[in-house]
């Protein structure tokens, strides 16, 4: 009788050992929608009990005509993390009886810092998602407990789809989740940061060209090039000594103007960019040889230049 007690005991507890596993596996692999009922008996319980639950909670309504004013959602911080699931799962038959470890608790403040520490020193924020190979950007961000980061949208699709709570990278199993913000305000540095760039850029260009107009260069073809557009751009038509017209302008065509074209008069370029007879200039600097000899002074802006001779 002894024996067969014994037997009994041991069968019994085998049972139950096989099936507190069985249920451990079963929410372990997130499978607790799974019954061993009839799907369609609970399917009708269940909307049986939803149209209860809708009869209790129905109270006659009276229209007033008074619309009441939606309250909009309290100014909360979007910078601030926290964690997804703050409290552990409740504990299965195979852990209460001793079979399985106990789940893991729930992490601390310094605990999650030191993960997210070890989070910024691998530089996951600055690398693309490992699920979906983009940008964080600013999508929504989550970091696990073994300190890798994902989207928020990816992990869950990938959760679905393997239909169990592991890391997609290290494989660790019940991981915990906590909302930040790091990839988003990367991205926002990045892009202040290039947004400061092309506008630097843009000024220190315009800058160099207005430099450019300004200073002639040393490159004796670029500098004679320079002194000719600047000529151009003042658009001289006539000689400021004798006051008549000059035979060449800006766009290198002989003008007619009042005079004939067949003895052109030669017309000379100076490098302050004023356009003067070539006769007149000669003229000019004979009469004042003795004021400033050797060197000559342009007779509008007084300054010492150099000329040459424009060819039409």
């Amino acid at each position: 009788m002894l024996k067969n007690k014994d037997r009994s005991s041991k069968k019994s507890n085998l049972a139950v050992s096989a099936v507190a596993l069985q249920d451990h596996i079963l929410r372990d692999l997130q499978l607790g929608h799974l019954s061993v009922a009839d799907p369609c008996k609970t399917k009708v319980q269940k909307k049986e009990n939803k149209s209860k639950s809708l009869r209790r909670d129905s109270a006659a309504m009276v229209d007033t005509g008074l619309r009441k004013t939606a309250e909009g959602p309290k100014g909360e911080d979007p910078e601030k993390e926290y964690v997804l699931d703050p409290t552990p799962p409740p504990l299965t038959l195979a852990q209460k009886l001793g079979l399985l470890a106990l789940p893991p608790l729930p992490l601390s403040s310094d605990e999650w810092e030191k993960v997210k520490q070890r989070s910024l020193l691998q530089g996951d924020s600055m690398q693309p998602c490992p699920i979906c190979k983009e940008e964080f950007e600013l999508q929504p961000q989550v970091l696990l407990s073994c300190s890798h980061v994902f989207h928020r949208a990816c992990l869950q699709a990938f959760e679905k789809f393997t239909n169990r709570k592991t890391c997609p990278l290290c494989r660790k199993n019940q991981y915990q989740t906590r909302v930040i913000h790091d990839g988003a305000r990367l991205f926002r540095v990045k892009c202040a940061t290039r947004i400061q760039a092309y506008w630097r850029g843009y000024i220190v260009r315009k800058w160099y060209r207005n430099l450019r107009k300004m200073i002639p260069p040393t490159d004796a073809k670029l500098r004679r090039k320079f002194f000719e557009e600047k000529a151009a751009h003042h658009e001289i038509y006539e000689c400021s000594i004798c006051l008549t017209p000059l035979f060449f302008h800006c766009d290198g065509r002989q003008a007619a103007a009042g005079t004939s074209s067949q003895h052109p008069r030669e017309t000379v370029l100076l490098s302050c960019a004023h356009l003067f007879h070539n006769a007149c200039l000669l003229a000019l600097e004979e009469f004042s040889l003795g004021d400033n000899a050797p060197f000559h002074v342009c007779p509008l802006c007084r300054s010492c230049y150099q000329k040459k001779i424009v060819e039409y």
